[in-house]
């Protein structure tokens, strides 16, 4: 089936950008009041997933170091996973920046859990206020333990549902910190998403 996305026009695609540029500026904001630092974050990147696996892996600039990639989905007429991406220092280099002194393993996973339950929770509501969809959160769960991320995401793509995914990096430069957020929006979902950005176009 061909995504509704090989349709989208630049402007659209500059529309849906600017709206996550608002919803992940919350989600840095939150990031920022949890570290006490100053948060930056990329310019938020649209990539359709109707190419080859390859090519998609390739455009998310996608290696093969190690990483601890958590995940949570989100559910109502905006529908999808976020995956969340740390180096695998992150959790040790996030207990820091916390102030956390217990650094064992099952802390750290729990910090992952609350970092990737914040950020997902303030980018998804910031997204689906734009677009007045309701939306539901699952639990958040650990994906992967040092595994290469083109593999974790190989087979997340794979499964063949997400149409959309959405990518921005968060960086705390004075600790050398970064983690990727990728937005994957489902394929029955996107149609809300196009009517919200054809709306915002229509008001310019």
């Amino acid at each position: 089936m061909t995504s509704q996305l090989t349709v989208l026009s630049e402007d659209q695609r500059d529309a849906l950008q600017e709206l996550m540029n608002v919803a992940m500026g919350q989600s840095a904001d939150r990031l920022a009041r949890l570290t006490g630092t100053f948060v930056t974050l990329s310019v938020p990147r649209v990539h359709a997933v109707t190419q080859t696996l390859d090519k998609v892996l390739t455009d998310l600039g996608i290696g093969d170091e190690p990483q601890l990639v958590t995940r949570q989905s989100f559910l109502g007429k905006l529908r999808g996973e976020v995956l969340v991406c740390f180096a695998v220092s992150g959790a040790g280099e996030l207990a820091e920046l916390m102030g956390y002194e217990n650094n064992d393993a099952a802390s750290g996973d729990e910090l992952l859990m609350d970092v990737t339950n914040i950020l997902t929770g303030a980018c998804i509501n910031g997204l689906a206020a734009q677009i007045q969809a309701m939306v539901s959160f699952g639990a958040p769960s650990l994906m992967a333990r040092a595994k290469a991320l083109r593999e974790v995401l190989a087979e997340q793509i794979a499964q063949g549902y997400q149409s959309l995914v959405l990518e921005v990096r968060f960086e705390v430069a004075s600790h050398s910190f970064t983690c990727d957020l990728l937005v994957c929006i489902t394929d029955d979902s996107v149609a809300v998403v196009i009517e919200a950005v054809d709306k915002l176009l229509s008001e310019f």
